[in-house]
């Protein structure tokens, strides 16, 4: 281009003036050179620019696809530097939601996939919005049904061979709702696994033998509960905090049968007790009842023979006979007395006895492992 502007500049000096020809060639050549100085200029900067823009998307390319981390759950239990013999989980499940099941994860101690979760952190990629998260342990033992699709997935008690169901483990829940950006910042959330899901119901026993004279602790095995009006299975959509949570049935003859040894307990005079795990107390509404039922508790007690030596029922009300909600993560005792049954609420877990939980382990009628 510079060249054929110099051509038709060239024609029209020599034309007008042409002694002045050479002057008009020395100053033409000198701003020709200077021309090209600018022109090569223009060029590099056009370049350096180009190569910079080229560079900004390979970051963000490794950033959001490659690393695919947008979503962190960190579980400190699960964190090599941190496990010890009472800190730490044996296994790890993740659903992640919106209206469908987008991820899902499960990893077992010592969670040795890969650097990341050997340190605790499980990663995920995850398109823009937001999402219902749940983490569970302790669930090795657990059904889980319809996993697909959020309103339909749940988590079932296990079953006996005549229909009737077993006793929870006591399963960790932890409930996240992040909400993801593109672009943005690694969203992180962090599952402590401090509270369970399960609820528990503890009997505290003294003056038996105002009942029956049998009713000795050394003469009594075992004791074997029949439990009514309970829960049997938790959808995830149902299960957000430890208040409005609540499981459902399948039928109003749903029933529990469980086994419990008996334990010295350091709870106020009383001589002996035993305790179990229970689903919240279930939600009633979608039976067109607006009416809670309590829980009722057919206690027997087991002789050295295996003979039932005495059964006694109750049911967890208040003193107005109105049911209490076992809500997660709550412990309810009931106190019997001789004749005389009353139900409270434990809000310092603390005063049940807590040594008597490492003696057993996380499994049903063992109480668990922790308060």
């Amino acid at each position: 281009m510079l060249c054929h502007l110099t051509g038709i500049i060239s024609i029209i000096i020599i034309g007008k003036d042409p002694g002045k020809a050479g002057q008009y060639f020395q100053e033409l050549s000198y701003y020709q050179k200077k021309m090209n100085k600018g022109y090569y200029l223009q060029v590099f900067y056009l370049l350096a620019i180009t190569s910079v823009l080229l560079l900004i998307p390979t970051s963000c390319t490794y950033d959001y696809f490659e690393d695919e981390t947008n979503y962190e759950v960190y579980v400190p239990k699960a964190d090599k530097d941190l496990r010890t013999e009472t800190y730490s989980i044996e296994d790890l499940s993740i659903f992640i939601y919106n209206d469908v099941l987008n991820k899902e994860r499960y990893s077992y101690n010592p969670f040795a996939e890969n650097a990341r979760s050997m340190s605790g952190n499980f990663n995920f990629r995850l398109y823009p919005g937001s999402y219902a998260v749940y983490c569970f342990t302790n669930v090795q033992e657990t059904n889980f049904q319809n996993l697909n699709t959020y309103n339909e997935a749940r988590f079932d008690l296990q079953q006996y061979t005549d229909g009737s169901y077993k006793e929870p483990s006591a399963i960790y829940v932890e409930y996240k709702t992040p909400t993801i950006h593109f672009p943005g910042p690694l969203v992180s959330d962090t599952a402590l696994f401090e509270r369970k899901y399960v609820g528990r119901i503890c009997v505290a026993f003294k003056n038996l033998t105002k009942l029956d004279a049998s009713l000795t602790q050394a003469n009594i095995k075992e004791i074997r509960i029949e439990a009514s009006g309970i829960g049997v299975k938790q959808y995830l959509s149902a299960l957000t905090d430890s208040v409005n949570t609540r499981s459902s049935r399948n039928s109003i003859n749903d029933k529990m049968q469980l086994k419990s040894k008996i334990f010295d307990i350091d709870y106020k005079d009383f001589e002996f007790g035993i305790q179990n795990y229970y689903f919240p107390s279930p939600d009633l509404s979608g039976e067109g009842s607006e009416q809670m039922e309590p829980i009722a508790l057919k206690i027997s007690f087991i002789g050295q023979s295996d003979n039932v030596l005495f059964n006694l029922d109750t049911r967890i009300t208040n003193k107005a006979g109105d049911p209490i909600v076992l809500h997660m993560n709550e412990t309810l005792v009931v106190e019997v007395d001789g004749n005389n049954i009353q139900i409270l609420r434990l809000d310092d877990l603390e005063e049940w006895n807590p040594q008597i939980e490492q003696e057993g382990e996380s499994g049903p009628g063992s109480g668990g492992l922790g308060v």
